[in-house]
């Protein structure tokens, strides 16, 4: 084949290449204006009073129950409560003997916060992020309680050097399950999810979200039928992972 002609056939190849900078250039400018746009005609929120710590045990027969604070002191608490942006939230641990388990409930109103902006608190984004490793990993698990089928759930076991943490979570949009990331680790904001939520303002539909996340050393299934362990995620079923209009 001449070389003039390989040239030419090569040449849309090379164009093509050419322009991806410019073409990621245009999708981040593009991601970056939906956002402030987003922001800009998002809703005023509506004020919600809190509610959580009756949501779940503040006592269980047999087991030590303390609330915890989002950060190791006072001033980490705060800050973490701004970041998030949260109108509620529980952190409690569960403790009996060598077995316990944490539950993390966060709850943001209508309005309150982007729903990308929530699902980036994740422990795919938030831990991953921070010095974790996640070693193992399912997505969209049908668990239940009592008889009572629950929402989806992300399943995944982390790891920071010689600690690891097996971890139940959902992100619960409007009585829904929500996912940005698909079936791999949400890592990064992406275009989709930035349009989901400019779709959402636009027909004015910015519902109220829970996130909710359930960590042990343990293994999570070993304990998932233990009698305290039914107790809560029972209440957790009631209040947000079975679906509300089976609840009512």
């Amino acid at each position: 084949m001449p070389a003039s002609i390989l040239l030419l056939a090569l040449s849309p190849v090379r164009i093509v290449k050419s322009a991806l900078p410019v073409i990621a250039l245009l999708v981040l400018l593009v991601t970056i204006s939906l956002q402030v746009f987003a922001e800009w005609i998002s809703p005023e929120p509506v004020p919600v009073e809190p509610f959580l710590a009756d949501a779940i045990p503040q006592s269980l027969p047999g087991w030590e129950v303390t609330n915890l604070d989002l950060g190791p002191t006072e001033s980490v608490t705060e800050q973490s409560f701004r970041i998030l942006n949260l109108d509620d939230f529980v952190y409690r641990e569960y403790r009996r003997g060598a077995t316990a388990f944490t539950v993390y409930v966060a709850y943001w109103g209508p309005g309150k916060m982007p729903i990308r902006l929530v699902n980036q608190h994740t422990p795919d984004r938030c831990w991953t992020e921070n010095g974790w490793s996640c070693s193992d990993r399912r997505f969209h698990v049908r668990k239940s309680v009592q008889g009572q089928d629950l929402h989806p759930a992300q399943w995944g076991i982390y790891e920071i050097s010689d600690f690891s943490s097996e971890s139940y979570f959902w992100h619960i949009v409007d009585d829904q399950p929500y996912w940005f990331g698909g079936d791999r680790l949400n890592t990064r904001t992406s275009l989709t999810s930035v349009l989901l939520d400019f779709r959402n303002i636009a027909i004015n539909r910015n519902p109220d979200q829970f996130f909710v996340r359930i960590v042990s050393q343990q293994s999570l299934d070993a304990i998932w039928d233990e009698p305290g362990f039914a107790t809560v995620m029972k209440d957790l079923a009631d209040l947000c992972l079975a679906s509300r209009s089976k609840v009512d």
